[in-house]
């Protein structure tokens, strides 16, 4: 197995190089003799331009929406691997780990991001715990990471619920020649790689990123290694049990973009992964491997043309696919989700630039095949006692067809812009959601931003949730916030906002007990951001996270046990149970300090803390809290090391060790020990 990993590896970087020689190289070979071409540039990374609030590019501070942008400076510096590591230090975000890999919740709503690579989702309709928030995605080829707080369904359709997590990757015009690294973690052996190299023609540009990377083990023991028999019975419990180590886990990922003048972009990804990991029930006196790869690829094209000084026409198309791969135990699924997708844009200026007009129409197609539909809870399954059934597993093809009209106007009256917009989304499978925002961003001085923000969203269901209900209200919210930000001058600065949700129709679902009955919820919470440079070689940064919740309980409806009869047909008994909503932690806490005590040098510490969270378990006889932990991790940069070019960052992760047990699936699992990586960079 390790040697076909290294095989395939191999040929995915000779044939991704050779799609940068055919696509770059070669046409770029008459300009070999320019001196630029030989050197790295990164341009424009302390710009913080944010495009995904207006669909345009904006400052973040003045954009309407409750925004961040993480640039790549920032990324660097601040000893974030992953991108799920560059959230958890923004003020909303809790990263919830999972023996699977990252919940995200953000202002107490799980599973409420839409996260675009490229303004394209990477997400799945098949399940909404699909988050290549990990190693999935490498973080080498990312130019910047924008944020948004709030619904975003006006601009961006379904699923931009509670907020919008939008990657995008460098250009050939941001890096110009050829950097790459590897790094190599303890405990658990991870290593890895990655190469960028890009190229800027002036007429034309293009990038091209490759990375693969080996993850940590998981080190615990599985016991229970066979259940599906051929014969359509479990196995037989002298079969059933024994010891088996999950494999390493591995991942591959190539980004590329061309630009074409100004007029024209093509950009895509590849990624391919798989991550075996151990489950157990309650009481982990059962324990199973279960392996999910959900690979998320892309091909997109992007065409602008301007008509005078006032007026762009833009169009957007993507073919995007996951083609998953489940195993559980011994049994596999294959399911298989393709989005086509287009949409055309409509921009004008009015009033000397005082009115701005988006509105646009689009369209999107999705199929889905083998969507795996479970309707009994694995765990009550896997007891020796059990020789007879075989938890209930459905597979499920559909498709969905999605016309949408949308609209944004912003107005600027004197030191006001005041902004609104509407959303039309017609559904062919279920309902057709309608979506709107208003607000006003007020600059009384340069200093000082009020944002008053008021925007609704809608939620598309989940797959079993579309079979088994049909034409299903979808899960509905509406935010309203006040935000107020100063920032006399770039030392120091202080954010405070204040947030109310109103969530209506919520359903979550169980991996394998089914969902829950919709029920109402009332969020109310406060964001406080600030940082400080005393000296101009030490930034210091804080924010805090305060939430609270109020309405009716999750109840959950699933069969208990099941009845034979003498004809031989199945009665399935039903039980109910009800459960605090799920707001994961309600205080969370982040402190980063960053210091350059020589040019060469940054060295960067964060300390985060997040309160004690519920244990929500849909098949448990009671509920339970964790208690809440402080983490630490510290990063050391040092550039130039021996020759111009070459640098090392040591990445040191809970530098504490603390142990701290944390909600899994069916049962409490611990959290993530003290671990270590060091990463050796070169640019060329």
């Amino acid at each position: 197995m390790a040697a076909a990993k290294t095989e395939m590896l191999k040929r995915f970087v000779i044939r991704s190089l050779m799609i940068w020689a055919v696509c770059v190289v070669l046409p770029g070979a008459a300009r070999a003799d320019d001196p630029a071409d030989t050197m790295l540039m990164f341009v424009g990374e302390n710009l913080e331009v944010l495009s995904i609030a207006s669909r345009r590019e904006e400052s973040a501070r003045q954009a309407p929406a409750v925004a961040r942008v993480i640039t790549r400076e920032a990324v660097t510096a601040g000893g974030a691997f992953t991108l799920s590591q560059a959230l958890a230090r923004t003020p909303g975000f809790y990263m919830a780990q999972k023996e699977w890999g990252t919940r995200p919740y953000l202002r107490g709503i799980p599973d409420s991001v839409l996260f675009l690579h490229d303004t394209v989702p990477i997400m799945s309709d098949m399940t909404k715990s699909v988050h290549p928030m990990d190693e999935e995605m490498s973080l080498a080829s990312v130019k910047r990471i924008e944020i948004v707080r709030g619904p975003g369904s006006v601009l961006w359709g379904p699923d931009a619920f509670a907020g919008i997590v939008n990657v995008v990757p460098l250009t050939g015009k941001d890096i110009s020649g050829l950097e790459t690294g590897v790094h190599y973690g303890l405990p658990g052996d991870s290593r890895g790689f990655f190469i960028n190299t890009g190229h800027d023609a002036g007429a034309w540009d293009a990038f091209l990123s490759v990375s693969g990377r080996e993850g940590r083990t998981d080190d615990r023991t599985a016991n229970v290694v066979s259940f599906w028999a051929d014969d359509g019975l479990p196995a037989d419990p002298s079969l059933r049990y024994g010891y088996a180590r999950p494999e390493r886990p591995w991942y591959i990922e190539l980004v590329g973009n061309t630009n074409i003048g100004e007029n024209m972009t093509v950009s895509g990804r590849y990624a391919d992964d798989a991550r075996p990991y151990v489950m157990s029930e309650e009481n982990n006196t059962l324990t199973w491997i279960e392996r999910r790869s959900t690979p998320v690829n892309y091909l997109k094209i992007d065409g602008r043309k301007t008509v005078g000084d006032s007026t762009a026409v833009r169009f957007t198309g993507y073919y995007s696919s996951m083609e998953s791969q489940y195993r559980v135990i011994d049994l596999s699924f294959s399911p298989r989700e393709q989005t086509a997708y287009g949409e055309l844009i409509y921009d004008r200026d009015f009033l000397s630039g005082r009115g701005v007009l988006t509105t646009g129409a689009a369209y999107r197609n999705k199929r889905i095949n083998n969507a795996p539909i479970w309707d009994s809870y694995l765990p009550d399954f896997l007891g020796p006692e059990n020789t007879t059934f075989l938890p209930g597993i459905t597979k499920q093809d559909y498709r969905t067809d999605l016309w949408s009209l949308f609209s944004q106007y912003t107005h600027k009256i004197g030191r006001a812009d005041v902004s609104a917009g509407i959303r039309y989304d017609a559904h062919d499978a279920f309902s057709d959601g309608l979506s709107y925002n208003a607000g006003i961003v007020w600059t009384p001085y340069s200093q000082w931003v009020f944002k008053a923000l008021y925007g609704t969203a809608y939620r598309t269901p989940f797959a079993r949730q579309l079979i088994e209900e049909g034409n299903a209200e979808l899960e509905k919210i509406s935010t309203t916030s006040l935000k107020v930000s100063w920032q006399p001058e770039k030392r120091y600065g202080l954010s405070v906002c204040g947030f109310f949700k109103r969530l209506s129709d919520h359903i979550m679902e169980d991996p394998y007990a089914g969902l829950s009955i919709p029920n109402s919820q009332k969020i109310r919470g406060i964001e406080m951001d600030g940082h400080i440079l005393p000296i101009r070689t030490l930034r210091l940064s804080a924010n805090l996270t305060l939430l609270e919740n109020s309405g009716s309980d999750e109840t959950y409806r699933y069969v208990d046990s099941v009845f034979i009869r003498p004809d031989g047909t199945i009665e399935e008994h039903y039980a109910e149970l009800n459960y605090a909503y799920d707001i994961g932690p309600k205080r969370i806490f982040n402190f980063m300090a960053q210091w350059d005590p020589v040019d060469r040098l940054t060295l960067s510490v964060r300390a985060g803390y997040f309160s004690s969270i519920s244990v929500i378990c849909p098949r448990c006889e009671s509920t339970d809290a964790v208690s809440g932990a402080w983490l630490a991790d510290m990063k050391a940069t040092l550039r130039d090391v021996g020759m111009a070019g070459l640098d090392l960052e040591l990445f040191l992760w809970n530098i504490a060790d603390k142990k701290y047990p944390l909600p899994g699936t069916y049962s409490v699992i611990e959290g993530e020990g003290f671990s270590g990586m060091l990463m050796v960079k070169k640019r060329f």
